[in-house]
């Protein structure tokens, strides 16, 4: 009896042994793939700096172009390629010398239908005229004045202003040039900060968002700055799997240009807080 206890009590502690090194081989599978997986799931939500950088253009905060309502000829250019030009400024004017003579007409019946309306409603109040009498030189009052604000809505499309400050990008007319009308007389771009407008591959929604940051180089002056998204587009472009989106530059935009174009990639993320 003791020889088969004493070979048995062995063969227990071997098989004890044999399963507390696979519960250990196990635990310790599942903990570096915990490890591996912790690692890798916020990469999802993060830019990749392997993804190829996008072209992008440089477009106006804003820009008009002007362009002719009316046919007409070009009477004066008050503004030149280049010019920085300040809000309500007149840029070009077409010779409306016409319009003004029929304005002027205009405004000469207002003025007689309106003493037309004043003697008869003085007549009424001595009872020598009619109601309809006043009634009917009232309407021609009326008449007369929308009249005349026609022509002065005609001569308002005689002058172009800029509707806002900014500088003159190109001029398409000459002084007695004939223009038609939808004609375009006149572009002018804001001053204000330049954005880029570019079209980005579909899967970076997966981290772009409003406030996230780009890295980009200026073909033409080589030089570097760092955009901000402003705006995405609402829908992605199914055939070429792109999606439109806006951002603004940072820092110093005085050598930046609409126009200008270059190359933007995913930017770094910011390391630890700013001090």
């Amino acid at each position: 009896m003791n020889t088969f206890r004493h070979t048995v009590a062995p063969a227990k502690a071997g098989a004890h042994g044999e399963t507390r090194h696979r519960v250990t081989t196990l635990m310790a599978g599942l903990f570096v793939w915990a490890l591996a997986w912790a690692g890798t799931a916020p990469a999802e939500s993060a830019p990749k700096a392997s993804q190829a950088p996008v072209r992008f253009l440089v477009v106006a905060a804003q820009e008009s172009p002007l362009s002719a309502v009316a046919g007409g000829r070009v009477a004066r250019v008050y503004a030149q390629l280049g010019d920085t030009v300040t809000k309500g400024k007149v840029l070009v004017s077409l010779d409306c010398s016409d319009v003004e003579a029929r304005r002027a007409s205009a405004d000469a019946e207002y003025k007689a239908a309106q003493l037309k309306y004043e003697a008869k409603a003085k007549l009424q109040g001595l009872d020598s005229a009619a109601a309809l009498e006043v009634e009917l030189t009232a309407a021609d009052v009326n008449r007369t004045r929308s009249q005349e604000r026609i022509f002065e809505a005609q001569l308002a499309q005689c002058r172009f202003v800029a509707p806002f400050d900014g500088r003159v990008a190109r001029v398409h007319v000459k002084e007695g040039q004939g223009v038609a009308p939808g004609a375009p007389v006149i572009d002018l771009v804001g001053t204000g900060t330049p954005k880029a407008r570019l079209n980005v591959p579909s899967n970076w929604i997966a981290w772009l968002k409003p406030g996230a940051h780009l890295d980009a180089t200026i073909d033409e002056t080589g030089a570097s700055y760092r955009l901000t998204v402003t705006r995405l587009s609402g829908r992605v472009d199914a055939v070429s799997q792109t999606i439109e989106i806006e951002a603004a530059f940072e820092g110093d935009t005085s050598r930046v240009l609409p126009g200008m174009s270059g190359r933007a990639s995913p930017g770094k993320p910011d390391v630890g807080p700013k001090v």
